[in-house]
């Protein structure tokens, strides 16, 4: 079997396997074997409580950000989907409901749950 490379000329399939074999070598690449997960696995350190807090705040601030630029994009595909006179009562109904529903998340107090165990 051959493989077509690029400029026309073809090359065998062992010697693609063959290169690609001896590169990995060279690079230093070992197998993953699967007796090697449970000493990872005892080598790996645990997730201190003050890291997680800090990674689960990270997460959702995040979250937050994409949320508002969603609804900023979400209010510039629905103003350029009306006419121009509908343009100023649609980004309102877009603001307006992000509003009612900023309100709604500060009345529930909706905030990541850390803190159960």
């Amino acid at each position: 079997m051959k493989i077509s490379m690029s400029l026309g000329r073809t090359v065998p399939a062992l010697a693609v396997g063959a290169s690609a074999v001896t590169l990995a070598a060279l690079s230093g690449i070992a197998p993953a074997l699967a007796q090697d997960t449970e000493a990872a696995a005892a080598a790996a350190p645990a997730v201190t409580p003050a890291v997680a807090y800090i990674l689960n705040t990270l997460l959702f601030l995040i979250g937050g950000f994409l949320v508002m630029w969603m609804a900023a994009g979400f209010a510039m595909l629905e103003a350029g989907l009306v006419r121009s006179k509908n343009v100023s009562m649609q980004c309102l109904k877009n603001v307006a409901l992000y509003s009612v529903a900023g309100l709604l998340f500060w009345v529930t107090r909706l905030q990541p749950d850390v803190h159960r165990r």
